[in-house]
């Protein structure tokens, strides 16, 4: 009996007279399912669990080796020849050419012949979801030629802290998303020839990779909607300059062309190790800037560091003119406050209607670099302090001489994360409410562990009593409402 007179086979019986009520009987089950079906539903599941699939029946018994997803990831140390001896097997028994999303995640160590046959064994040509994680690569891993022209790719990330060793022909024909991160670029020609084979690129990420070898290359793509880059000194190894061990030599900066004719996201976090150059930067929309404190100007932040950081900030900003969402971080406000020659010549932002300020420090509401972006978005609608603000009594008088436009026409709410009820931060609350005529909402968030006290009782306490206290405060918009958020 086929499939479809079973799925008609039922049994349907009166309860009564009358009642309306009927009985269905299915003889229907999943055993019923084609086999296409039933290894879509199989691929669902972590692949050990859709290798156990195996001892349900004589018929699933060989189901899950043409399975179209494999995850893996190496657990304890202790587990490790477990491991290897698993993935080894898992290559031989299954049908490779069936895989279209391989994940892999584990140490190379002393296995690195062993994880280049399984590169070269689960990487299919038909491959389109590719993930791998190494750690402790004591010699380069060799990925099959065929992963570099492959046609159904789309999405791609790479984890390791090695030289990206290319071969002569790159061409990732529908390649959407690549993520990189720890990867260390050999030199500027293959750089080039590895972002120029991605035509297709939506989605870019950039994690700690290493450009010390190379000196300038351009990633072009026109379909190119998004771009990440974070790049951390402090996380990077310290060592002698060897491009098979990772040793880096960070003094080299590279220069980077981001030529994108439909970006929309940009975001920039790091210590300004390289220079980034947005070609069609007018299109960006949402915009991130989280400029960090180099691990070595951490306790002695001296005066050239901070020029060459709000130097950084400067350039960053000026090539982002129709920006709508701007993410900044502390160190990049305070470092861009220094450069008080270049402050005049930043850009009016008439798009910006959102302002998020750094999630991880209070802001000063009296930096120069602060006070000017106010002043140049005349359409700001929300401005978000994520880690907290203050001013000094004595900055009052400057604060808001001239009154940033945005603060009587456009600015409808302001939301201050963590405060902890301190002075400068509560006089800094006490100014905007008696600045924003128009706003709507002020939205303030406190949390009782905030005030350095074991006992969660009184830390409620104390917060509650604080929040009592804001709401005394003058306000300027008889219209704001102050909403709180404690915990």
């Amino acid at each position: 009996m086929d499939l479809e007179k079973k799925r008609k086979k039922m049994l349907c019986k009166g309860r009564g007279k009358g009642e309306g009520k009927v009985e269905v009987e299915s003889s229907f089950s999943i055993c019923d399912l084609p086999d296409a079906i039933l290894q879509l539903i199989i691929s669902s599941l972590p692949t050990k669990e859709a290798i156990r699939t195996s001892i349900l029946s004589k018929r699933w018994e060989h189901l899950w080796r043409d399975i179209s997803k494999i995850e893996l990831e190496e657990g304890e140390l202790e587990e490790r020849r477990q491991f290897m001896h698993f993935v080894t097997r898992l290559l031989v028994t299954c049908n490779c050419s069936s895989v279209k999303k391989f994940s892999l995640s584990c140490i190379v160590g002393e296995d690195a012949n062993l994880v280049n046959e399984w590169l070269s064994g689960f990487i299919n040509p038909k491959i389109e979801e590719l993930s791998l994680q190494f750690e402790e690569i004591p010699e380069p891993l060799v990925f099959p030629d065929q992963l570099f022209t492959c046609a159904t790719l789309t999405e791609f990330k790479l984890d390791m802290q090695h030289v990206l060793k290319l071969p002569s022909s790159v061409h990732f024909r529908c390649l959407r998303t690549l993520t990189l991160s720890n990867i260390i670029f050999s030199d500027t020609y293959s750089t080039q020839r590895l972002f120029s084979g991605c035509p297709a690129l939506e989605d870019l990420s950039l994690i700690d990779c290493n450009l010390k070898n190379v000196e300038v290359f351009c990633i072009y793509s026109p379909l190119l909607r998004r771009i990440y880059i974070r790049e951390n000194e402090d996380d990077m190894l310290d060592e002698d300059d060897d491009d098979d061990t990772g040793g880096l030599n960070v003094t080299n900066s590279c220069k980077v062309l981001i030529v994108g004719t439909n970006l929309k996201s940009f975001a920039y976090h790091g210590d300004c190790m390289n220079e980034y150059f947005l070609v069609h930067s007018t299109l960006v929309i949402d915009a991130s800037i989280q400029v960090q404190v180099p691990p070595e100007c951490y306790w002695d932040r001296d005066n050239t560091w901070e020029i060459d950081s709000g130097n950084f900030t400067f350039r960053l900003l000026k090539m982002l003119p129709n920006v709508e969402k701007l993410s900044m971080s502390e160190t990049s406000i305070m470092a861009l406050s220094r450069t008080t020659s270049l402050l005049g010549q930043l850009p009016l932002f008439c798009n910006l209607a959102e302002l998020v300020l750094d999630p991880l420090s209070s802001i000063e509401l009296s930096y120069a670099a602060l006070l000017t972006l106010l002043r140049n978005s005349p359409c700001l609608q929300v401005i978000e302090f994520q880690g907290g603000l203050s001013l000094a009594k004595g900055d009052a008088n400057c604060v808001f001489d001239p009154l940033p436009v945005c603060f009587s026409t456009t600015l409808k709410m302001i939301e201050i994360n963590g405060i902890t009820g301190k002075k400068d931060e509560l006089f800094a609350i006490k100014i905007l409410l008696q600045a924003a005529s128009v706003l709507d909402k002020l939205r303030i968030s406190c949390y009782w562990f905030s005030f350095d006290l074991d006992d969660r009782r009184i830390g409620l306490k104390r917060t509650k009593e604080l929040c009592k206290q804001i709401l005394k405060y003058p306000k300027r918009s008889m219209d704001c409402e102050i909403e709180f958020e404690y915990s």
